[in-house]
């Protein structure tokens, strides 16, 4: 596979939305029930919490649409998916410590990956 080089790199902190629970409410007032998405929720407000950087990466050449691994990047942010959805865009959350990472390994003038597909499950 050939190497992509990062060309541009659009950084977006997000910031979660307020996570109010009502089961508690409910319960209180004898409203139960049972609660089907409650489990994806959490999960999603886990990801905003842990994860708050929003990362686009611009590479050249192009890989096609899917999601990948970006080899050559430090260990933090090569572990998390890369999603190509158009033309040479990347689009990835970071925690903390990982936009850090990330933010050293543009310092350091590497800018070239390769992208690895990611096997869908």
């Amino acid at each position: 596979m050939n190497p992509q080089r990062i060309t541009h790199v659009h950084h977006q902190l997000r910031r979660p939305r307020p996570f109010v629970d009502l089961a508690g409410f409910f319960l209180f007032f004898g409203i139960s029930g049972v609660d089907q998405g409650r489990e994806a929720r959490l999960q999603r407000r886990f990801e905003q919490e842990t994860f708050p950087h929003r990362v686009t990466a611009r590479l050249s050449p192009s890989p096609g649409q899917g999601r990948y691994r970006l080899e050559g990047m430090p260990e933090e942010v090569a572990r998390r998916p890369w999603v190509v959805n158009h033309p040479g865009q990347a689009v990835t959350t970071l925690s903390d410590d990982g936009w850090a990472a990330f933010q050293a390994w543009q310092r350091g003038g590497a800018r070239e990956v390769r992208a690895v597909p990611i096997a869908e499950s």
